[in-house]
Order: structure tokens, then sequence, then C-alpha cells
């Protein structure tokens, strides 16, 4: 199937179709089972099989053609496949692949790190790559314990920073994914998030005084709630896989001044959110913040997997020099493979002007959505920023409804819209894709997205 990434969605069979099925049983004999039973609970079937992917559309195994409102996780910001990207990483290939980290690096790992320190803002400087986005939140977590010489970290509900067994300490989506592993996790803080759908304090935003940043402050000050041991706080600027739930407008100016009159550094993870996904290069920077560690990934490689965790020198220098073996590394550290796939993203971004169209589809498509949706019963305000928006279900009581954002997700599947489902109780339709997705493809978007609620509706009384 001849793709221009442009197309609208074609369906040849009801998805799952026979060759994916085929795929997915040879799948579950050498996968391991917690992975590919997770796959086949989600709406009680087996998953698409994805065998072409550009721009906004992916062709399944079956040959069916999907429009990717997901963006492969937030990951395909340039969209898939991209011509430059894909031009990058073939020169690359033509003169070398592998290097070898932190004792003879590549020049695609200088130039990238280079690149990084151009384009994020303040004086965040010095960068430790990594593969993906667990990596740049260890490494930013091993950061804050050296140069504070403290050992926890608070965090918060609901946040997701990886699976890796340190980004799972400062994780709070899901409780089941961290008791298996508690005993080799730090006992880190945790508070709740500032959402103010669903405060959980309590309290209406017109009138709260933002006492989520006063409770985070006092929490901070009190040697009784175990702060004295706090090396940093890790925050996502806006929670994707949370839910796309927007802090109130001067909250994370607020933790940054508390961390900073404390000495605890202030560790923003910016890897969903991070290159233009929510109309600005970064959250951190539209909101005047300069964190102490910026940790970035996702659309970084265009595909490819690299990741940074990128420091105020100051504060990267708490490491030391390296006099000898080094402190931090890994084998497929600064991959100039990854790396170059990485620097062609970067350009793709600001000379397409990707930026700048995220603000401008994500507001279209918001206005599309509250104005479809708005006043359906069972679906709540739209949220997030530019391209990264949630679609929430609620019952009739106005919380969560469990489990409504896995059923939008396969309604929308079956007319030719890949989705994921967000929310710690699955609750929302998150919406992620790519920069580069066509006025044409999102307005069909909204049509599917309508129909689908409609479906949910007919199917499953709300509440």
């Amino acid at each position: 199937m001849t793709l221009t990434g442009t197309e609208l969605p074609l369906l040849r069979t009801t998805p799952p179709g026979p060759s994916s099925r085929d795929w997915v049983q040879r799948l579950a004999r050498v996968e391991c089972p917690a992975i590919t039973a997770r796959r086949q609970r989600r709406g009680g079937r087996d998953p698409i099989v994805w065998a072409e992917a550009r721009g906004a559309n992916v062709v399944d195994a079956d040959g069916n053609r999907y429009v990717d409102l997901s963006g492969g996780f937030g990951v395909a910001a340039v969209g898939h496949r991209h011509p430059k990207v894909v031009e990058a990483a073939r020169a690359q290939v033509d003169q070398l692949v592998h290097a070898m980290g932190d004792l003879f690096p590549s020049r695609e790992k200088i130039r990238l790190g280079e690149r990084l320190a151009e384009l994020t803002p303040g004086d965040l400087q010095h960068s430790i790559l990594g593969a993906n986005g667990a990596d740049a939140v260890e490494a930013a977590i091993k950061t804050a314990m050296i140069a504070t010489g403290r050992r926890r970290v608070l965090a918060f509900h609901a946040g997701y920073h990886g699976m890796s067994l340190g980004a799972l300490g400062v994780s709070g989506y899901r409780d089941a994914f961290r008791q298996p592993f508690g005993a080799a996790t730090v006992q880190n803080l945790r508070l709740p998030y500032p959402a103010c759908h669903d405060c959980p304090l309590g309290l209406e935003r017109a009138t709260c005084g933002m006492a989520c940043a006063d409770f985070v402050e006092r929490v901070l000050g009190d040697d009784t709630f175990g702060a004295e041991d706090v090396a940093a706080v890790i925050v996502e600027p806006i929670q994707g896989r949370g839910g796309d739930v927007v802090p109130p407008d001067g909250w994370l100016r607020r933790l940054r001044e508390v961390t900073r009159d404390r000495g605890i550094l202030l560790i923003l993870d910016e890897i969903y959110t991070g290159f233009g996904r929510t109309g600005s290069m970064f959250v951190c920077e539209a909101e005047g913040v300069i964190p102490d560690v910026l940790c970035v990934g996702k659309a970084l490689g265009g595909g490819a997997p690299v990741s940074a965790a990128i420091g105020r020198a100051e504060v990267m220098e708490a490491w030391g020099a390296t006099t000898g073996e080094g402190l931090h590394t890994s084998t497929f550290l600064g991959n100039p493979l990854t790396c170059a796939m990485a620097l062609a993203t970067l350009d793709v971004i600001e000379t397409e002007g990707l930026v700048g169209r995220a603000a401008a589809s994500g507001a279209r498509l918001a206005a599309a959505l509250t104005d479809a949706l708005g006043g359906v019963d069972g679906v709540g305000p739209i949220r997030g920023r530019g391209l990264m928006l949630g679609v929430p279900f609620v019952g009739e009581d106005g919380r969560p409804r469990a489990g409504a954002g896995v059923d939008a997700m396969v309604a929308l599947l079956e007319r030719g819209f890949v989705t994921s489902p967000g929310g710690p109780m699955g609750d929302v339709l998150s919406l992620s894709p790519p920069l580069v997705i066509t006025d044409e493809q999102l307005d069909a978007a909204v049509e599917a997205i309508v129909a689908s609620v409609e479906a949910m509706h007919a199917s499953v009384p709300v509440g």
C-alpha cells in the first residue's frame, strides 16, 4: 500500500484481522506472558500488528490503514518515517552504527549534546544520554542524590516516569506496578497532583488560593514528613499517562521557588511534553521555569530510542571528573545512529514550524471536540494543551468512569483510528497525534470520536 501519511482510514477487515491474530499467536509463544496477556485483555481482543507507517498513517499486517492519533505513544511528533529522518539514518548506517559511548564517542553524540544545550532554556548545558525515558529519569535521580547527598525524591500521584526499578520508585501511576518490587525501591514521598477538574484537596479553583502549592511547601518545610532527606522533586509539567492533566497556572513556578529555597533539585519530566507537543518547545519554557534537570525522550529520536537528562552545569559537575571508568554509562550511550536521527528530527521540528503547528492544530481539535461533546452525558471537559489532549469519561456522580478510555480505544480502532487510554483508571481517551497530522484527518477523527461515544452510550449505560 502506497502511503503519503495524509490519508484517511481504509479498513479491509474488522481489526484485528486474521494476519494480525496469527502474528499475535506467534508472539505469545516467545514473549513474556505478562506483556502479551496485558494487550489481549484490553477490550478482550488481540491487538493489531503494525506493518508499515508514514506521516500520520499506520498499516497493519492485514492491509488495514489507520490514522494514528497516539503518535506511537507520542514518539512520532514529526510523523512516522519522516523522509529527512530516514535519509539521516541511511547516511549514518553507511558510516558508523556503533561507537564506544563514554570511552571513544562518535561525532554524532557530541553534536547532539551541543544541539540540546542550544535548544533547551536557561543554563541547561550538560547531558546524560540514554535509550528511553526511564534512562533519563534514572540519570536525573542519581544526579540529585550526588549533588545533594540526600536519598529521597518527592513525586506526585498518577505521575508516570517509567518502568525501570528507580523510575518505578518515583512513579505514582499505579500501585500494582510497584508492589512486586517494593523491597528494592527507595521509599519516596508522594503528594497529590494539582488536578483542578477533580481536586484531591476537595477545593474549588476559584477560591482555593492554590492550596496545592501551599501543601507542597508545608511538606518540604517540615522534617516530620521526612523532608530533611529529599534530594529532588520530580514532576511532569503536564501529566501524560496520568490523564492529560494540566496544573493551574503558576503552580510550576511556585514549585520552582519552593525547591530553590530549600536546596532541593527540581527535575522536570518532559519526556512526553517536550519538542513541541504542547505548542511550545518545552512546557517549562512557556511557564518561565528553568529546572535543575530536564528529562526528554520520545519525540527526540523521530522513532529511534534515545533520551537525555539535561542539567545545569553546576549540578552536573557534582558528579566530578572521571578518573577511570565512567560513574554512569552504558554500552549504547550516545549511539551514533540514534543521535543522527535525533539531530535530523530536531531540524524537522524547527524548519517545518511544528511547534506552532501543534499549537494551532491542538486549539482547532480541542474546540471541535468541545463543540461536539460539550454537554454530552458521561463526557467531561476536554483537557490538555496543544496536540496532547484528553477526553475524560465520567459516571453519573461525576467521578472517573473506569475502563471507558479502553472502550473508546476499541471503538475507534474499528473506525480506523489508533488511540490509547489514559488515567490511572483507564477513564480517559488520550490523543497525541503526529504534529504533521492534516486538518482533514483531524476532522475525520472528531467524527469518529463522536460516533464511538454514541456507540458506547448505546451499549453501556452511563454511570
